[in-house]
């Protein structure tokens, strides 16, 4: 069993994607830096090749990423201008990412506040037990709130559409995990966000995506649709697993910082607009310590306590 990013989009990127309750304009131009940048798997790769491997923080940001897209591009050819690539991934660099990330930037993480492309192996069912999809959402609709926007998918998880036994070694890679401190008081301990990118177009097909497609209330469903929570969920006990191996004094309630889907398409830079506080094309998912300790301990095939 294997997971891990899916460069391709991540389910839709062949296609453009639906956006439930998107306005229909159809033949209106993006107003997004890489709105009207082709879809596919090619074009994702290339982006988490860059994101994977540009330092943030360098002085020369701008040639940075012409030397990196370029060579994206030698190696596999797409549809797309340089400069306009560029110029939209500077844009995702320099979005201010909301209240997960203390309203920084990407540009404002240096290489050591960042772990990218985290590979993880968890193995399934030791403890004699192998959990099924139904037991997970199950778990989840016991740790989550009632207006949480992805109760509806724990739901739909825990009526069983799958029945999928999770038995063997599952495997794959986090596309980052960032180090998030407080700026008004670094005695705070620092929090561990992962960060998942995704180059999906959530428009109507036929039309350029815009950016209220990207508001954080339309978020949610494209997460649902794609079982991305499934993929969040594993990430979370996956670092979970990792900090308790390897940070001092480590406690999930504390360091565990939730987990945030970077819909790049919808990041605008400074422009990018903001709803309830968090910015368009991101979605923050706060992850409740204690369902991630359990679902720890549910994969591993223990019996739960509580």
């Amino acid at each position: 069993m294997a997971a891990g990013h899916d460069p391709a989009g991540d389910g839709s990127e062949t296609g453009d994607g639906t956006a439930p309750g998107t306005p229909a304009s159809a033949g209106a131009a993006s107003d997004l830096p890489l709105g009207a940048i082709p879809g596919g798997a090619g074009f994702g790769n290339l982006v988490h090749d860059v994101l994977e491997h540009i330092d943030f923080t360098g002085d020369d940001l701008d040639t940075d990423l012409r030397e990196r897209v370029e060579e994206g591009l030698r190696r596999n050819p797409w549809p797309v201008d340089v400069a306009t690539l560029v110029d939209g991934l500077h844009a995702v660099i320099a979005t201010p990412l909301g209240p997960m990330f203390a309203g920084r930037r990407l540009r404002e993480f240096a290489p050591g506040d960042r772990l990218a492309e985290l590979s993880f192996e968890l193995r399934l069912g030791e403890g004699g037990r192998h959990a099924t999809d139904r037991d997970v959402g199950a778990l989840a609709l016991r740790h989550l709130a009632g207006d949480d926007p992805l109760r509806p998918w724990a739901e739909q998880v825990a009526s069983g559409p799958f029945g999928v036994e999770l038995a063997g070694h599952l495997t794959g890679s986090i596309d980052s995990v960032f180090r998030v401190n407080d700026p008004a008081d670094p005695r705070v301990p620092a929090r561990f966000v992962v960060v998942d990118y995704k180059t999906n177009k959530l428009s109507e097909r036929g039309r350029e995506p815009l950016s209220i497609d990207y508001r954080p209330d339309r978020l949610a469903p494209a997460m649902a649709e794609h079982h991305y929570p499934m993929q969040a969920l594993l990430y979370s006990v996956a670092l979970h697993r990792y900090l308790r191996w390897r940070l001092p004094d480590y406690e999930p309630g504390v360091h565990l910082g939730g987990i945030a889907y970077l819909f790049v398409r919808g990041l605008a830079g400074a422009a990018t607009p903001v709803s309830d506080g968090s910015p368009h094309g991101v979605f923050a998912w706060q992850v409740p310590s204690g369902l991630v300790i359990d679902l720890s301990d549910l994969l591993d095939g223990r019996e739960l306590t509580r």
